[in-house]
């Protein structure tokens, strides 16, 4: 979030792989495993791809492959590793799951409804039910199900991302915002305009105003609003955890439903706490999430000055695009060796910080924690005509596990 227009230097010792594969199965590198809850077993493609999908083994491979196909209508589909095939809820034999189609029509089209925890529910296209592993009738899966419960509930690991890991179980913060208010103990309110826009140029004016922070219904709401305000057209909020609530390392994750359109700019993400004795990009800074203009990814990124003192940074978007009518988990698995992206419970990037190599020092220290939706700058340009004002962010929970 801070001074993009910074000289890039890109870090290629950096890279490590982005398509680590999960440590519970290990699918084919660019497929996904279906893992349902009812039972805990991965969805198998049986008789290659002959008889109905079923879940009912205890690792995945060829069989339990299938790579996930975005449309550009919202749906997706399942393409089937072992019989080449789409996935199809078959209305002639009771909405069974069958990879056997050669086309995408509307009964090879489904929506995943993220239920938050790396969760989803499977909605066919073809009837407008919900896909059932129905341990009645063996696990075979059916889109028969008008509402979701623990059979409509599955577990998906795209593009080979891995799991989150079980090491970051104890929970030392969270704010979940069940409240009226915002809770000062943990945020401080950011007012105004910062330095050149907050660094990158921005428009908006941040206020601690109800018209543009509040709490209510379970979630924390930003809202970015097209107006005159203290000099400038458009006003919005950001708040952070600077110098109440730090953290080395541990799992940070929130829960968000962001807004969409040209010159809008929401993001979680960290900053070192020492960013008022030492600056940026010195402080170091970690981007959760970012999410500019109307683009199906997110971006996860670290910044920092490298060993020689000069500006680094390292990350790229989700391989793949998400539906932000939707909540969507976001979250980093921080080390003391590596820095993990997850969106979902799906990782797609992975930092070495091991040693502090290539200068990465700022990010064996403590880090607070922002939220914001910023409106223009130098990343995502300005609103036109066609951005919704008012756009609202909410945030169902920020939680940190270590």
């Amino acid at each position: 979030m801070l001074k993009k227009s910074f000289a890039i230097v890109l870090i290629l010792a950096l890279v490590l792989s982005t398509n680590a594969v999960p440590a519970s199965a290990e699918p084919i590198s660019g497929y996904s495993s279906i893992l349902a809850l009812a039972n805990n077993m991965y969805v198998c493609a049986e008789n290659y791809g002959n008889d109905p999908l079923v879940a009912n083994r205890s690792t995945a491979s060829d069989w339990e492959a299938f790579k996930i196909i975005y449309n550009s209508d919202g749906t997706v589909s399942f393409l089937s590793q072992i019989s080449n095939k789409y996935v199809s809820a078959d209305l002639n034999i009771g909405g069974q799951l069958i990879a056997n189609r050669t086309a995408i029509d509307t009964w090879e089209k489904f929506r995943l409804i993220d239920l938050g925890d790396g969760k989803f529910a499977i909605l066919a296209l073809a009837n407008n039910m919900y896909v059932c592993a129905d341990l009645n009738q063996g696990a075979v899966l059916y889109a028969n199900r008008s509402s979701i419960d623990t059979w409509e509930t599955f577990r998906i690991s795209q593009f080979g991302g891995s799991a989150p890991s079980s090491g970051y179980t104890r929970l030392v913060w969270s704010d979940e915002f069940n409240g009226t208010s915002l809770d000062t103990s943990n945020w401080t309110y950011e007012i105004g305009t910062g330095s050149n826009g907050w660094g990158n140029n921005e428009l908006q004016y941040y206020t601690s105003r109800p018209e543009n922070i509040r709490v209510s219904g379970g979630n924390l709401i930003i809202t970015a609003r097209r107006e005159s305000y203290g000099g400038m057209n458009y006003t919005s909020a950001r708040i952070k955890t600077q110098d109440k609530r730090t953290f080395t390392y541990g799992r940070v994750e929130a829960r968000i439903k962001i807004p969409t359109g040209k010159g809008l700019w929401p993001a979680f993400w960290m900053l070192g706490n020492n960013i008022s004795q030492v600056s940026w990009p010195y402080c170091g800074e970690i981007d959760i999430m970012e999410h500019v203009n109307n683009e199906g990814v997110t971006h996860g990124t670290i910044h920092w000055s490298d060993h020689n003192g000069n500006y680094a940074y390292y990350g790229g978007p989700t391989p793949w695009n998400l539906d932000f009518s939707q909540y969507h988990v976001y979250a980093i698995e921080w080390s003391p060796t590596s820095i993990k992206w997850f969106v979902d419970g799906n990782q797609f990037w992975e930092a070495n910080i091991a040693n502090s190599i290539n200068g990465t020092d700022e990010f064996h220290k403590p880090f607070f924690i922002l939220l914001n939706l910023a409106v223009g700058g130098n990343w995502p340009g300005s609103p036109d005509g066609s951005t919704p004002f008012p756009a609202e962010m909410l945030v169902d929970y920020v939680r940190v596990y270590q």
